[in-house]
Formats: C-alpha cells, structure tokens, sequence
C-alpha cells in the first residue's frame, strides 16, 4: 500500500460503514493523524470514534478526534436539530472530543499545512467540513495529496446520501478542489456483504476492537433488521492507500442544487450532449478523478482477511 498519512472525516454512528472502515484502517497500520466528525450530533460521533480507538490501541487511542460541524450550510440549528444515534455508555471523559466544531476546521487546514502532499483527506460522511476549510482556506485544502470522498454517482445517476445531506457543501468542495478523488456509491453498492460474510464480522474476536464492532453491528441491526452492511466508506480508505484498487476516469462533474434533481453529481462527459446544452461545454466545470469499477470479490475478500 502506499506510504501516506489519513486525516478521516466521518459520520460514524449511523451506518456500520464508518466504524467498518475505522477498524479497517487500523487493522492496515494506516498512519491516522485525525479525526473529524460531521453531521448531527458530531459529539456523539466523536465518542464513538475514542472508543474505537482505545479499545484497539497500538497507538491510535492517542489519535486528536474533533466534533465537527453538525449543521448543513444551508441549514440553521433550529432548523436542523441534532440528533441522538444508537450507540450507549460513552459518558467516560476518556471518550471526550479534542475539540468542537472550529476546532475540527482549523485542524483539517493545520494538517493540510503540516503535511502537504503526504496527508490524504479522507470524507465518508457529508461534506460541511470540508466546505468549511475550503471557505477558510481553499490553499490549504490543495497542498493535500488527494481529497478522496466516498460519494456522488456518477455512472449510475442518482443523489447520494453525503452529498444530499449538505448539497451546498458539496457543490463547493467540486467546484474548488482540483485534488479531488470520488469513490461513488454507483461503485460501492457492488460490495454487499452474504449473510455468510456478516456473520464472519459478528463473530470476530481478534481483539477488543473487534468485539465493539461486533456490538456496533448488533445495534445497529436493530434499526435494520434483515440487511447486511455494504462496504462504501471501506473502499474509500483502501483507496486513499491503494489507488489500484479502483478503475478511475477524470471527468467534468457539476453538483446540481436546484429542482428535481438537487443532489445529483452530474458527470457532464458521461452525459455527452455539449451540443444539445452548450453550457456545459464551456471549460468551468472542474475536472475530478471518479471511480468507475471496482474488483468487487477482490476486495471483499481483502477486507474480510482483517476479520479472519
């Protein structure tokens, strides 16, 4: 894998994708200088993350996790109240965030600054904090390596969910970021684990880490019952490692905020009708790197290995 340093954005707390990926992380020795959480109740998540942490240790419980920004732009807290999630008991101070939601932005520039073209932003949740540091600093933003999301679609044409939740965010992290790295869900929805494969990240025991996820997953399956996790935010952290893992195209991609189709990643080569629309052939949609295939038993094999 390659030699680069993680700064994760997340979600956790909803999706058993985030903390999959967490672990995943760890289980690969990834070099994890931080974590942010972004969405509703981000205090919550970020207990949730020092949890994850302590409990696997070799290091990563002494990793900086910061509560990020909760509230969609375009939302007021009032408007947008957060929310508790599912998962009990993380009232130890030992849990506690580094830091609120200031704090979360000016630690993903600071890292942008320290680390330059060795840090790899890593978002698999929306995308309010990253918005955020590019608004602050969209120089900082771009001294990154890569900016690598898990979200869009973009051969597949649908709104995800982390763009949808924060589609301002999103149209302004496309719009400025020439960094930027899509592992869409048009991509990730081929990696639906067999109840077989669930059941090997039920029963694991390798360590107490493990066992939390196992708990995590049960909780979860509580809210949904009869399904089985999807591996979409895993793949985004094997790529920030791996850029082989994933097929990739560059294309012309434009976040649509209006109407209908609000949500939507439009890949405007894909749609290929410059002549029909000419707006889109003018040369001011930014070009990003999109994922477009992925070996799905491949890695779905590679990312159980970490579990047997």
């Amino acid at each position: 894998m390659e030699k680069i340093k993680l700064l994760i954005d997340t979600d956790i707390g909803d999706e058993i994708d985030d903390a999959l990926a967490i672990y995943y992380a760890m289980k690969c020795s990834a070099e994890i200088v931080g974590i942010t959480t972004v969405f509703k109740n981000t205090d919550e998540r970020a207990r949730i993350t020092k949890r994850l942490l302590y409990l696997y240790g070799k290091g990563y419980e002494k990793t900086p996790v910061f509560a990020g920004h909760g509230t969609p732009l375009s939302e007021s807290p009032e408007k947008y109240p957060h929310t508790c999630h599912y998962h009990e008991g993380l009232s130890d101070e030992k849990y506690a965030p580094d830091g609120g939601e200031n704090d979360a932005v000016d630690f993903i520039i600071d890292c942008c600054e320290k680390y330059g073209d060795e840090l790899a932003i890593v978002a698999i949740g929306p995308f309010t904090n990253i918005a955020r540091a590019i608004q602050k600093s969209s120089r900082s933003i771009c001294k990154a390596k890569k900016v690598v999301i898990m979200g869009g679609a973009f051969f597949r044409q649908y709104a995800d969910w982390n763009v949808s939740c924060d589609v301002e965010a999103a149209d302004i992290m496309f719009s400025a970021l020439d960094n930027l790295h899509c592992v869409g869900a048009d991509v990730t929805h081929r990696l639906l684990l067999s109840a077989d494969e669930h059941r090997v990240l039920q029963n694991c025991k390798n360590d107490f880490a493990a066992e939390e996820i196992a708990e995590l997953i049960r909780l979860w399956s509580v809210v949904n019952p009869g399904r089985c996790p999807t591996l979409h935010d895993p793949l985004a952290i094997d790529y920030a490692l791996n850029s082989e893992v994933c097929e990739v195209e560059t294309a012309r991609v434009k976040v649509l905020t209006e109407g209908y189709a609000r949500g939507l990643t439009l890949n405007v080569d894909e749609y290929d009708k410059d002549y029909l629309n000419p707006i889109y052939a003018e040369n001011t949609v930014n070009k990003v790197i999109v994922a477009k295939d992925v070996n799905a038993r491949a890695f779905i094999e590679k990312f159980l290995s970490v579990f047997r």
